[in-house]
């Protein structure tokens, strides 16, 4: 097999920051993780891709595992995804526990999901602050991503994204859209909102983002479409202007260091601590930056669950982590790190997370549903992941192909091409986009 047939179907990970596959699997290492935790709460993309494309899935283990020289493959999965877990044991794989391949169960927290997390559950190896898996012989992909590289050694480009589409939608689903779907176009197949004002969560809660505009695109990395009121506690904190949350800041934070005691990376031994990123606000203006917020993982319980004040020590370590890169400062701390003796004890459980953020009645069934089709145009972003923006191949007026390349990386730059996910006409053609209509 080839590494370049990887890169040219335009594989990244689709779990989380779209790393180039290709490049993540030019290595060697002992154990190859599926991370299939699906720890964000609302979504449910993961467990559709396990429980219909399972064999797909077990397939793509096969070619990741070949190309990484693994020995050991853990598949990650909640204890309570019980009908995931049977599929992903009923694969071609073989029985669980045996030789090569396990399931890895974990328990319904958040977040499990992490890949530093993940690495430490699964194998009890602690990643190092500022390291990748690799630094401890692992490489971690998202079941989505497996099932893309099976797909791409039959020919099959990358030009759909598995998402769910709910909360305050009248039938949420788990589909497979094409890219440069517009959200609007995905609300209206999931049956429309019965909300006057809304607002989209593109991702989940605790790590996407808030979208208030219906027209943006389906990307690779795209997860999830979940509906909110724009009124909802949840959504006005979060739109709250970067400013606006380092003055909050600033004039409230009375250094409980909750934030710090129950973040997930502090608990793995790693020095840092969303408390002391706050108090450099106290005499520093925007944006300060703190040592002790340079390695956050941005997983949000800090500001999400663990404030008692509702302040925002996850975007203070956000700030510590641009601006500090801007200067040019890389992190320079300890290396090898044990785990706090409270680490089994401090998890979040996702049912408290929901309650938490009071987003519990947004929490439904969202099963897959084969997806049905517009006729609408299809806006492809030409920055899809980590990594160069792809540059166009197509002129406007052109007409194209499904599966055909019309945009790919700059020479030597990190990346992978684009293809069009239908046939149909280049109507606008820029370095942002390629509309196909």
């Amino acid at each position: 097999m080839d590494l370049s047939l990887i890169q040219r179907a335009g594989c990244v990970g689709m779990g989380g920051a779209g790393f180039p596959t290709h490049v993540k699997l030019a290595v060697r290492v002992d154990t190859l993780l599926i991370n299939a935790a699906e720890c964000e709460p609302l979504l449910r993309k993961d467990n559709v891709v396990m429980q219909h494309f399972a064999e797909g899935v077990a397939q793509g283990i096969r070619v990741a595992a070949e190309f990484t020289g693994a020995s050991r493959v853990i598949v990650g999965i909640k204890d309570k995804n019980k009908a995931s877990i049977a599929a992903m044991r009923a694969t071609s794989l073989g029985p669980a526990g045996s030789g090569l391949y396990d399931v890895g169960i974990l328990g319904d927290f958040y977040p499990a999901g992490d890949e530093v997390t993940l690495v430490y559950e699964l194998t009890g190896r602690v990643v190092p602050p500022a390291g990748l898996p690799l630094d401890v012989g692992v490489v971690v992909l998202n079941n989505e991503t497996a099932l893309t590289l099976h797909e791409a050694l039959q020919g099959k480009p990358v030009t759909h994204s598995f998402l769910t589409v709910s909360g305050a939608v009248r039938q949420p689903m788990t589909v497979r859209a094409p890219l440069g779907t517009s959200f609007h176009d995905l609300v209206e197949a999931a049956g429309g909102t019965k909300l006057k004002d809304w607002v989209i969560l593109d991702g989940g809660p605790m790590m996407g983002r808030i979208v208030e505009d219906p027209a943006t695109p389906v990307v690779k990395t795209s997860s999830g479409v979940i509906v909110l009121p724009r009124d909802h506690p949840y959504v006005t904190q979060e739109l709250r202007s970067r400013e606006a949350k380092h003055r909050i800041g600033k004039s409230v934070c009375d250094q409980c260091s909750l934030c710090t005691q129950l973040c997930p990376r502090y608990l793995l031994g790693h020095p840092l601590e969303p408390h002391q990123a706050m108090r450099q606000q106290f005499v520093t203006e925007y944006p300060a930056h703190s040592r002790w917020g340079q390695i956050c993982c941005e997983c949000g319980i800090c500001t999400l669950f663990a404030c008692p004040e509702g302040l925002f020590p996850r975007e203070a370590c956000q700030d510590s982590k641009r601006s500090l890169a801007a200067l040019g400062e890389r992190y320079n701390g300890p290396k090898l790190v044990t785990p706090h003796p409270m680490y089994e004890h401090r998890r979040i459980p996702t049912k408290k997370l929901l309650a938490r953020l009071g987003l519990s009645r947004f929490e439904h069934d969202a099963p897959w549903t084969p997806w049905p089709g517009t006729s609408a145009p299809l806006r492809l972003k030409l920055q899809q992941h980590i990594g160069a923006p792809a540059l166009p191949l197509v002129r406007e007026g052109e007409h194209v192909q499904a599966g055909q390349v019309v945009a790919a990386p700059p020479e030597g730059k990190l990346g992978v091409p684009i293809h069009s996910p239908r046939a149909g006409q280049a109507v606008s053609v820029t370095q942002a986009e390629i509309v196909i209509q």
